[in-house]
């Protein structure tokens, strides 16, 4: 931005700024653009990419997902500059008091029940809740995010900024409203913050991308793979696979700019993270869990360069390199186990049935045939392959002949090549940095995001409610007498069904209720998903209590039979509920509730 007049123009939210977070289960990081310079190219997206390790050694695009606390747990550091200055307090024995956590993002992955006052353990097991942590996290980059935006623009201020967050596609509802809440806890207004889905992100930002900026390959021409492969029409797999999640969907392109889901998102944990976890388990195999534990309890300095260390190996790993493959380990590490074990850890390995040959130790240097170390990317790259292929098995997926890969974790060289040789049919596409691609295509979402035009629902969704009995349809043991009346509980009143198209700012269902006794102030349901379509009752298998709505029925004038219409709208990232009452028209805006516990039963019929 040349001059101040460029933050007079605003979009139609009234903001200067669409500025993304995109907070990873291993890194983090930020990117922004201004609303005149998204109007005349989407993709002029600026990311914060200057992230350095303090050995200078690693360069990153961002910032380790680490929060260092100080002990009256406030704010000390974070990414890179908390694990140096934990391994600094570490290395003169002051962090104890300290809390120190790391990945813990997983936490809100497939978490069920999922509660407000969570306690989240540090690595020393030192308790605290889990939001403070999170949104401490999001402060953090939040302030940096606007400190370098200050610094070019001085009259820019915080209300002149659209938020996005960033979260996977296949978490639930409450992981969301989890990361939302946190988000406005770190100071962010619920207003201007807009929740988008990962994969989502990275299909938009991928649309707009030239085609000399995408790495295209396998079952394509060589003419074709000058054309735009997000042609009106074109179906396409999006495999996102970042440090904790693969998170993977089908869309398909209805016109410019715009996108719909063809099939729900799905996936697990199977990202870069299990990679650590195959060395972690390979070296506990070398030097036993007792020796490991006390290392990592003592040795917090060496225990971050050591994970450093390999994570530079990880991503520099050779696809055909025979012989043995060179990574540093602390001496801390080799002086634990032989003052543990009193025995030379060197003279141990060359002694090792079935591991001599392939490991050896010297000094502070570990050697490991290559087909070893790449043999700890086996369990990632093949949960990941076997889902897709299971994907391609779905009646949606059955003419779609492109996978476009994304995340940070997609640009393995072991990954990519396990794509290539098991899709081999199919066209692959790595655009040009893939691990940013979520972080950009975050920006272009918070400028429009009505570009996602339709989703398909993962579950059917509906509320607890009370039926009159009907004998001969109704189970005896669901009978209950309210009110005077003979009536079904349990019953799962549906608002939306599984696999049914959610189309972006419609309401979905529409459906009546009333109070089951005279006095009541307001309606409480209880919300149920089931991974079933057609669920009779909330007890049915596969239904699970996410949560509670609650909408206000002041006028008791009408007594039980006063009506209030729910209206639901699914389409979006996160479900909207208006409620209009139907003797007065007032309609008021509710919202579920995914982190609370659901003590009252549902009270409407």
């Amino acid at each position: 931005m040349a001059s101040a007049d460029h933050t007079k123009c605003k979009s139609k939210s009234g903001h200067i700024v669409v500025a993304a977070m995109d907070f990873g289960t291993t890194y983090s990081g930020y990117a922004y653009s201004l609303i005149h310079e998204y109007e005349n190219d989407p993709t002029k997206v600026f990311a914060h990419t200057k992230w350095v390790a303090g050995s200078q050694q690693l360069i990153s695009l961002k910032t380790p997902s680490i929060l260092l606390l100080n002990p009256d747990k406030t704010f000390k550091s974070f990414g890179y500059e908390a694990e140096n200055d934990y391994g600094d307090l570490a290395a003169e024995g002051k962090h104890k008091d300290y809390y120190y956590f790391r990945r813990f993002k997983m936490l809100l992955y497939n978490s069920e029940g999922l509660k407000r006052d969570m306690i989240i353990e540090d690595d020393k097991k030192k308790k605290m809740r889990a939001i403070q942590v999170f949104s401490l996290s999001i402060n953090y980059l939040k302030n940096h995010l606007l400190k370098g935006l200050q610094t070019k623009f001085p009259e820019m201020k915080e209300t002149d900024i659209m938020w996005v967050l960033t979260v996977p596609a296949i978490w639930n509802d409450g992981s969301k409203q989890f990361m939302r809440e946190a988000a406005q806890k770190a100071g962010i207004r619920k207003e201007s913050l807009i929740i988008a889905l990962e994969p989502e992100a990275a299909s938009l930002f991928c649309m707009h991308l030239p085609v000399d900026k995408m790495c295209v390959e396998g079952n394509v021409s060589q003419s074709s793979a000058k054309v735009s492969p997000f042609q009106k029409g074109t179906k396409y797999m999006v495999v996102d696979v970042g440090g904790g999640t693969v998170d993977i969907t089908i869309h398909q392109v209805v016109d410019k700019d715009k996108l719909k889901e063809i099939d729900y998102a799905s996936g697990g944990a199977w990202g870069g993270t299990m990679v650590d976890a195959a060395f972690q388990e390979f070296l506990i195999k070398l030097i036993g869990k007792h020796v490991y534990e006390k290392f990592e309890i003592d040795c917090k300095e060496d225990l971050v360069h050591l994970y450093r260390e390999f994570e530079t190996k990880k991503r520099n790993i050779i696809l055909g390199k025979e012989g043995k493959e060179t990574m540093k380990i602390p001496i801390a590490l080799v002086e634990t186990y032989e003052n543990m074990m009193g025995k030379k850890l060197k003279d141990v390995v060359d002694k090792m049935k079935g591991v001599c040959d392939t490991v050896k130790i010297t000094g502070d240097k570990l050697r490991v045939d290559a087909d070893i170390m790449r043999s700890w990317f086996d369990m990632s790259t093949k949960k990941t392959i076997q889902h897709v292929q299971k994907l391609f098995q779905h009646k949606n997926a059955k003419d779609v002949n492109t996978i476009l890969l994304v995340g940070g974790f997609s640009e393995s060289p072991m990954l990519q090549d396990a794509m290539r040789k098991n899709f081999r049919d199919k066209r692959l596409i790595i655009p040009e940095d893939a691990g940013l691609a979520v972080l950009k295509g975050a920006v272009i979402f918070g400028h429009n995001p009505v570009t996602i035009v339709s989703r398909i629902a993962k579950f059917s969704y509906g509320v607890r409610v009370y039926r009159d009995f009907q004998d001969g349809v109704h189970p005896n043991a669901k009978k209950i007498c309210v009110g005077g009346k003979v009536k079904c509980k349990d019953v799962f009143a549906s608002h939306v069904k599984k696999g049914q198209e959610l189309v972006v700012g419609e309401a979905q269902s529409n459906q009546r209720y009333t109070p089951l006794e005279a006095d009541q102030m307001s309606l409480i349901f209880d919300i149920y998903t089931s991974t079933e379509e057609n669920p009779m009752y909330v007890t049915d298998a596969g239904c699970v209590n996410v949560g509670q709505l609650e909408v206000e029925v002041p006028d008791l004038s009408g007594g039980k039979e006063r009506g209030v219409w729910v209206q639901m709208i699914f389409g979006g990232t996160e479900i909207v509920v208006e409620a209009k009452d139907e003797k007065t028209g007032k309609i008021t805006k509710s919202s579920f509730d995914f982190l609370q516990d659901s003590s009252q039963s549902s009270d409407a019929e």
